[in-house]
């Protein structure tokens, strides 16, 4: 019997790989979310900020080791190769958001997500996000054979390449899980969140806490105890929510998106994170939107 089981599994999977077409909405803005988040960086953060030199004065580009197979790293330290490096990394984003070829782009967005990971000194969670994210995409668009991502797909993926994109798409879910998990069980360590107080501690963090103006605009309310307890409590609850959503049904990771996307909108404006923000919505947009069949993105004549 548990032969029998264990031997049916992986046919079961096979058989919901092989109807499944991954080339849908989902994909297309999760992508466009994923190159939206690296070039906002860019397009805010000069190359002082970028690369501040706390490791590798005095630029702080990051080349050693494997790291010199950055992008930042080929095209070398000076302020003209910082230049050509920002230049060539916007061109790409901007042609990721365009949903040109993604069969094409889908290696070079990886590439430029994991040149500006190894590159900067000290990579924030949101650039760490991405570049796993992006490495994700690559087996679900290489089978990609259409010239904009936003267009119904006219044939089937081969099978070689479904089945990778299904893979890779269960990755991705994998990792979300993770990094949910990963921030319940840290709270959940931390007394100031068991006890309800860490969300008073958050707002008035000098660096990564709220506005002025939203602090001034919360102040009434933060000044009882039962109200930011609450609050604390329930991003908990959230994180873990989205945990056991993301492994349900088709309904319930609707339900995970809808969660999910005001939950990173919320800290985006509150805490400004919009990198990790926009990089969470994106990765929740192809986990969560189911994706066609087969049967439906092929034109029938």
């Amino acid at each position: 019997m548990t032969m029998t089981l264990s031997g049916d599994v992986p046919a079961r999977l096979g058989r919901v790989a092989a109807r499944t077409e991954p080339r849908g909405p989902g994909l297309a803005a999760g992508r466009f979310l994923l190159a939206l988040a690296q070039l906002s960086t860019l397009v805010f953060s000069p190359d002082a900020v970028l690369f501040s030199p706390v490791l590798s004065p005095p630029d702080g580009v990051r080349c050693d080791g494997m790291r010199s197979l950055s992008l930042w790293c080929l095209t070398g330290g000076s302020s003209h190769g910082m230049t050509i490096s920002r230049i060539v990394t916007i061109g790409v984003l901007l042609a990721v958001m365009s949903g040109y070829r993604p069969r094409l782009l889908c290696v070079p967005h990886w590439y430029v997500a994991f040149s500006s990971v190894v590159a900067v000194p000290v990579p924030n969670g949101g650039e760490r996000a991405l570049m796993l994210a992006s490495m994700l995409l690559i087996p679900m668009c290489l089978g990609d054979d259409r010239r904009w991502q936003w267009t119904r797909p006219r044939t089937p993926l081969p099978p070689v390449w479904r089945g990778a994109a299904f893979a890779a798409r269960y990755a991705l879910r994998l990792q979300l899980t993770v990094i949910y998990l990963g921030a319940v069980v840290s709270k959940l360590s931390d007394p100031l969140w068991r006890q309800g107080s860490a969300m008073f501690v958050i707002v008035n963090h000098p660096q990564a806490g709220f506005s002025a103006p939203v602090r001034d605009l919360l102040e009434p309310v933060l000044r009882t105890y039962w109200v930011v307890a609450a609050v604390s409590w329930s991003v908990i609850g959230a994180q873990l929510v989205l945990a056991v959503l993301l492994w349900n049904g088709a309904r319930a990771r609707w339900w995970a998106f809808a969660l999910g996307s005001g939950f990173h909108v919320g800290i985006m404006f509150l805490m400004s994170l919009a990198v990790f923000g926009l990089a969470m919505i994106g990765v929740l947009a192809i986990v969560c939107v189911p994706p066609r069949r087969v049967g439906e993105s092929v034109d029938r004549k």
